[in-house]
């Protein structure tokens, strides 16, 4: 068993739940710890962290943040939030775009330097995780 998996099992034993979703989030290529991490779902959920409202009395929780990256060499290749998403490998923009539109977020603003474009977007309500994912070799 891996190193991660046996420090996340301690964890859950001791009733460490929030610890050992996040050993168990970094290990997630692991079968197992999708596994442990869906369960820990259904024993304790997540609760959903409001903010403050913006002060204008609309009731609004604030926003979520997202990257979508795109790189173009050996074709078009996507990441967003730093996954990979090879369903849309090859397909233009705009289809990307079309299917996380549908999710609800909303391009804000994009960068491109050489290969990469980086399209930075936004969606109504509180950021549940924030987590440092892998990046592309510089």
């Amino acid at each position: 068993m891996r190193p991660e998996l046996e420090i996340a099992r301690q964890l859950i034993e001791e009733k460490q739940f929030d610890r050992a979703r996040t050993i168990l989030l970094k290990a997630s290529d692991d079968p197992t710890a999708l596994k442990w991490l869906a369960r820990l779902e259904e024993m304790t959920p997540k609760p959903i962290q409001k903010l403050n409202g913006n002060g204008n009395g609309n009731g609004h929780s604030g926003w979520q943040y997202a990257a979508l990256e795109v790189k173009r060499s050996y074709g078009t290749q996507y990441r967003f939030n730093g996954s990979a998403m090879p369903d849309w490998k090859d397909q233009p923009i705009f289809y990307a775009l079309n299917e996380l539109g549908r999710d609800g977020w909303e391009l804000v603003s994009f960068d491109g330097r050489e290969e990469t474009t980086v399209y930075i977007l936004k969606k109504q309500g509180a950021a549940l995780e924030n987590r440092k994912v892998e990046v592309w070799d510089q």
